[in-house]
């Protein structure tokens, strides 16, 4: 019998670090329903300010448009930051930063 696998997707800093097939397991959230997966990356948008977690995916074509949604959404934060550094006038001190991700 061969070994069930499914695709990962973790997300660590905003950042798609891992994309790859595992062993499923029973406690995995495997889902293929968009609207779920886009409920769960709300979630930890809103909880945390990140997108960060761990995503399972029967389909690697799902896992993949998934990983390129998380990239495009840092992608579009990165330029916005990019636009406000370029728009500021800085007569001294530096405030510039993400007000939803916190920094020690």
């Amino acid at each position: 019998m061969t070994e069930r696998l499914v695709c990962r997707v973790v997300v660590t800093d905003n950042i798609v670090c891992t994309l790859d097939k595992v062993p499923y397991a029973p406690e995995m959230q495997v889902s293929d329903d968009e609207l779920e997966v886009s409920t769960r990356l709300s979630q930890n948008n809103l909880r945390n300010g990140r997108l960060d977690g761990t995503y399972y995916f029967e389909d690697p074509g799902r896992a993949r448009q998934f990983a390129i949604l998380c990239l495009d959404f840092a992608k579009r934060l990165i330029d916005r930051t990019i636009d406000r550094l370029e728009a500021a006038d800085f007569p001294g001190e530096l405030p510039c930063g993400n007000p939803r991700h916190r920094h020690d």
